[in-house]
């Protein structure tokens, strides 16, 4: 609001002040009724803002700073009448030349006013929005739930990203180390089997404390054997076999053990 807005709001506000003739005076008191008003749907709204909503936020700020603004500017004027009043009616006959300046200005706040009550308007118009289509945030559970629904379906993929989601958004939750086994062993079943040793490297040396670090350490070995490293894949189902014996990751260490060994057996030749 500039210099000559107000020093128009304080004429108009005298003039309220020197008595009945002037019919400015009705405009005033609707003027102050409705940045009251205002300033309390500014308040009522602010309260139901959702904090983490920083466009929202930033448009309530402004709002609030601009009808802060016009109350205090209204104050002044307030202030300025008051003092007037007590020295008089010595300047009433200079009010007779300002009516039709106020009046301007009267219609200049009425346009500031009409553009806070459609900020106003627009604001609860988006609340509304976001109340009605907001949908809540994924849970932990609702992510795993997801994601290993596609696993045991075989969609790979979907289980894949659904797992990598999970584990960014809940790095620390107890399924963690089974999140980085199963995303191993969906690569391992689209045989992307560089993708799965890395998978399973990482529950081992993230988790070295979880019970998956015998199956991981399996599934590593078997992957290692898909692409042809058949020493590593050896020592390292040599490796489940010593260190889990008894184990169903054991025994299918042994197992792969002897088809490997096999293999590398140099055949007799036939008489």
């Amino acid at each position: 609001m500039n210099t000559r807005l107000k020093l128009s709001l304080a004429v108009l506000l005298i003039a309220s002040a020197a008595g009945p003739a002037y019919p400015q005076n009705r405009d005033i008191m609707r003027l102050n009724a409705d940045v009251l008003d205002l300033r309390e749907r500014v308040n009522q709204l602010q309260m139901t803002v959702d904090r983490d909503n920083g466009l929202l936020k930033n448009m309530m700020e402004k709002m609030a700073d601009q009808m802060n603004t016009i109350t205090a500017n209204m104050q002044k004027v307030s202030q300025a009448v008051d003092n007037i009043r007590n020295q008089g009616d010595t300047i009433s006959r200079d009010l007779k030349a300002s009516i039709k300046t106020v009046a301007d200005s009267v219609k200049e706040v009425e346009g500031d006013l009409s553009s806070v009550r459609s900020q106003i308007n627009s604001l609860s118009s988006a609340l509304t929005s976001l109340k009605t289509t907001a949908e809540p945030l994924a849970g932990p559970d609702d992510l795993w739930r997801t994601a290993n629904l596609d696993y045991n379906v075989g969609n790979w993929d979907l289980a894949i990203g659904g797992l990598q989601e999970f584990l960014s958004k809940y790095p620390m939750d107890a399924r963690a180390a089974e999140a980085q086994l199963r995303i191993g062993d969906a690569n391992f079943s689209l045989k992307k089997y560089d993708q799965a040793i890395t998978q399973y490297d990482i529950v081992l040396q993230k988790y070295p404390e979880s019970d998956k670090t015998k199956t991981a350490l399996l599934k590593k070995g078997l992957a290692l054997a898909e692409t042809n490293q058949q020493q590593q894949a050896i020592s390292i189902l040599s490796e489940v076999a010593k260190k889990f014996p008894g184990t169903i990751e054991a025994g299918n260490a042994q197992a792969k053990l002897k088809e490997l060994q096999a293999a590398q057996r140099p055949r007799t030749p036939a008489k």
